[in-house]
């Protein structure tokens, strides 16, 4: 009987190792719906991302809903080329900042977007930041500036921020 039990003592050792080890943080940094489909220039996004098991490697993915009228919708709107610019700041546990400038162009040269249409709007999955590290347990806080030069950026439905742990 004795035998018995070290075994699942050991077994369940076992599993538990496996499960801490593998043990992800995956998840969604920031999400947002636009009323309207329109985001204001100066309406900053942010959000608050807590790392529990520093450190950690993941990639940040920006994930964006749009409709036709992207970027704007004046009348004028043809030379636009239907690029989605933001600023994204992150802070961390420790007061450091890391700032840059994104400029994603969501249409081809012809002025066609690089995206099929499901349902009346065109996704898109862009790279933030490949393999970031987050040395840190805490709180990093992540600010999104709208770049875009005219007041209000039209035909924006959703956006969201992914972070997706990799594996080591």
């Amino acid at each position: 009987m004795k035998k018995r039990a070290y075994i699942l003592i050991g077994l369940i050792m076992i599993v538990l190792g496996f499960v801490s080890c593998s043990k992800t943080q995956s998840g969604e940094v920031l999400s947002r719906e636009f009323e309207g489909e329109r985001w204001p220039r100066f309406d900053y996004l942010t959000a608050s991302y807590k790392v529990v098991k520093a450190p950690m490697t993941a990639d940040l993915v920006l994930d964006v809903t749009i409709s036709d009228v992207f970027p704007n919708d004046y009348p004028y709107h043809v030379d636009d080329d239907g690029t989605l610019s933001i600023a994204m700041t992150i802070t961390s546990p420790d007061g450091s900042r890391r700032s840059r400038e994104y400029y994603f162009r969501l249409k081809d040269k012809e002025g066609n977007f690089k995206s099929e249409k499901v349902d009346g709007y065109y996704h898109y999955s862009l790279p933030l930041i490949n393999e970031m590290s987050f040395n840190k347990n805490g709180v990093y806080t992540f600010k999104v500036e709208n770049k875009y030069s005219k007041d209000p950026l039209c035909g924006i439905k959703k956006l969201d921020i992914n972070c997706l742990q990799i594996k080591k």
